[in-house]
């Protein structure tokens, strides 16, 4: 399996010379985001079967992510790091002031 480096770099290698403004990755984000959203609201909202489309539209998700770091020059694998480090130190508190509600929540609406 390749590292979330690895894949970022294959992701800039891919759209060498096709790559889009600045603007048109994030509005592509958004509209990826979407799409994911209109695959959760037909399961969660209107009772349809899970489909294989959820899938694809985290990739769509991820890979539009990917397309905005790189206009920016942002090594996604180090934010993500960074930030996971970051939540290590609050997740004891969360787990206090959080985890039951989420835990009944999820009985509730999974």
């Amino acid at each position: 399996m390749k590292t979330l480096s690895e894949i970022q770099q294959q992701h800039g290698d891919l759209q060498k010379g096709i790559e889009h403004p600045r603007l048109g990755n994030i509005l592509g984000f958004f509209e990826e985001v979407g799409e994911l959203a209109k695959e959760v609201m037909e399961i969660e909202t209107y009772g349809q079967p899970k489909r294989a489309n959820i899938g694809k539209e985290c990739a769509d998700v991820l890979f539009s992510l990917l397309s905005i770091c790189d206009s920016y020059g942002v090594s996604l694998s180090d934010e993500y790091s960074a930030k996971v480090k970051e939540i290590e130190g609050m997740i004891p508190e969360w787990k206090v002031k959080y985890g039951k509600t989420l835990e009944e929540l999820r009985k509730k609406l999974d």
